[in-house]
């Protein structure tokens, strides 16, 4: 119940403000405005005026309001706020907020993925505001938003199976049908060739290499090199073990750690660079000295100055500073937007060399930290024809 108060003109002729106790033997009937309260609008508390001029008017008036700020920060209409307190129902505001809450100890990329996600559920349902009319039909209107939208397949897949772990944890059993999900095209892996690999290292100072040989000799993500420290690194055994680091809110996939081994060149290379590196814990710091990121916003940079790019590409960019920003379209023939040049090619390459090298495709799942092989068999690309020749020969008796 909020509290009221009113202004009260003191012997000076100054308005000061007055708390009201309300109680019992308390009198408040001959009490007269301006009434005033002050509820509280996302964490601030505000001064709302009342018109009533008498307290019982006020506190009808305050009671109204109350509901109306309430409805509001669940959104909901009032007539619907109070149907919902009348049979229990649970408003979708809710169950997102709360639903994000709990979510609160992801990383900091899924955490802004779940709530773009279901922020714009609810966006996308209209009309319905409570957990209990979510069926068959809403989800088919949220498929249905999220394509007038222009999101591709797989953007849409994501987003209705984030919607659906949602649903799942609140005991709503509807999904849409899985011949109504939308059809996701599988890329194909596309490991980096010898000659565009050539050409990017070649164009790397000695800190840059040595950055994205890791990344090419361990098949990791991009955080999991970033928060990369020395003691993940066994120089005996040259392995490297992926493990989450929580004091930086760094969780590892799947949480599963796991040890990958590291070729024999780049655990010369990092052992080297163990002497002379000024960071105690972290293998790859910026100029501050804490963990580095942007490795594909720089692989971008390296890419086009190799002239790796294939000159094809074309995107929408901002460019120019404050009141001269503006949209123009860019080919990556001229700046760092290529499409074929991205980290993950990386992984794609190093997996593709260990199955090349005899490998067993069970281990590299578990140096590439999939849960199921499907995924893994994504990630071996098809093996260079001139590689393989004297096999193929050799099958064919030549």
């Amino acid at each position: 119940m909020l509290t009221l108060y009113r202004r009260v003109k003191e012997g000076n002729g100054k308005w000061r403000a007055e708390k009201i106790r309300e109680g019992r033997a308390i009198r408040t009937s001959t009490l007269v405005g301006p009434f005033f309260v002050r509820p509280f609008v996302n964490g601030v508390q505000k001064r709302h005026p009342l018109h009533s001029t008498t307290f019982a008017e006020a506190r009808q008036e305050a009671d109204e309001i109350e509901k109306l700020y309430e409805a509001q920060s669940r959104g909901l209409t009032v007539n619907e706020l109070t149907a919902m307190q009348n049979s229990n129902r649970l408003p979708l505001r809710t169950v997102v907020d709360t639903y994000l809450e709990q979510k609160k100890n992801k990383a900091k990329k899924t955490r802004e993925q779940y709530s773009l996600t279901l922020n714009e559920f609810i966006e996308g349902l209209g009309r319905i505001k409570f957990l209990d009319e979510i069926n068959v039909a809403a989800l088919r209107k949220y498929k249905d938003f999220l394509t007038a939208k222009g999101f591709a397949g797989k953007t849409i897949d994501t987003r209705i199976n984030i919607v659906n772990f949602l649903l799942k944890k609140n005991g709503v059993e509807a999904r849409l049908p899985k011949d109504e999900m939308p059809v996701v095209e599988t890329e194909a892996a596309v490991p980096y060739s010898d000659d565009e690999l050539k050409k990017l290292f070649g164009e790397m100072d000695d800190e840059e290499a040595i950055r994205y040989k890791f990344f090419l000799g361990t098949a990791c993500r991009d955080k999991e090199v970033t928060y990369a420290a020395w003691a993940d690194i066994n120089f005996d055994k040259k392995t490297y073990t992926v493990r989450g680091k929580p004091d930086e809110g760094f969780t590892v996939k799947n949480h599963e750690s796991r040890t990958i081994p590291i070729p024999d060149t780049l655990a010369a290379v990092l052992k080297a660079r163990r002497k002379s590196n000024p960071s105690a814990r972290w293998i790859f710091v910026n100029e501050a000295g804490v963990p580095d990121n942007h490795f594909l916003r720089k692989l971008k940079r390296i890419a086009l100055r190799a002239s790796a790019n294939c000159g094809q590409c074309r995107t929408n960019v901002t460019k120019g500073k404050y009141t001269t920003k503006k949209q123009v379209e860019v080919s990556c023939a001229t700046d760092p937007v290529c499409e074929h040049i991205y980290l993950h090619r990386f992984r794609k390459t190093c997996a593709t060399r260990w199955q090349e090298a005899g490998v067993p495709i069970r281990t590299i799942q578990h140096y590439l930290g999939h849960k199921n092989l499907e995924t893994t068999a994504l990630y071996l690309g098809v093996s260079d024809s001139e590689k393989v020749r004297d096999k193929i020969n050799e099958a064919f008796g030549d």
